[in-house]
């Protein structure tokens, strides 16, 4: 059974995570992407729950994920303290503390959060989550497509796709 979780944003314990190094740690990147985080509620570790709610942290200079958008899940992010760039599908947009950003799962809610400022850019993250569907993450920029069931993924580009029959 699910409980009522209570967490506070300056007690929380943050995790270091940098995609650069996970993936591909001897290649350069056109962004850094690198954050602290901190998970309040994770349906896929609880198995229960339709909410993923995270605290981060971006450091100057660095971006939370490349550029994308989820065709399963919503995404809402509060800025609490900070500023940064966030680019969207209608170029970018200046963000702040306070904003809150709300973005649909189809090509209109793309976007890609950058510090763009001397200072820590702290905000909110919360996901829309459906344990027992994949959920489909497209990245227009480098034209892949990201599967995702639990804690299991598989990126693949746009032309390595076969025929429905391939092997059959």
């Amino acid at each position: 059974m699910q409980k009522l979780i209570i967490q506070n944003v300056k007690n929380e314990q943050y995790k270091n995570i940098s995609l650069n190094k996970i993936f591909e740690p001897d290649k350069q990147h056109k962004h850094s992407f690198e954050f602290q985080k901190s998970n309040v509620s994770d349906p896929y570790a609880a198995k229960e729950g339709k909410l993923s709610v995270n605290f981060y942290t971006l450091q100057p200079g660095k971006a939370n994920y490349p550029y994308h958008y989820h065709m399963g899940a919503e995404e809402v992010f509060y800025i609490i303290s900070g500023q940064g760039t966030l680019k969207t599908p209608a170029g970018e947009k200046n963000v702040t503390e306070g904003d809150v950003i709300v973005m649909p799962a189809n090509e209109n809610g793309a976007h890609m959060l950058i510090n763009t400022s001397n200072a820590p850019l702290i905000y909110l993250d919360i996901d829309t989550v459906s344990l027992n569907t994949a959920e489909i993450v497209a990245y227009p920029d480098t034209c892949k497509y990201m599967f995702k069931m639990g804690k299991e993924m598989k990126v693949f580009k746009q032309n390595t796709a076969v025929n429905y029959l391939d092997g059959e």
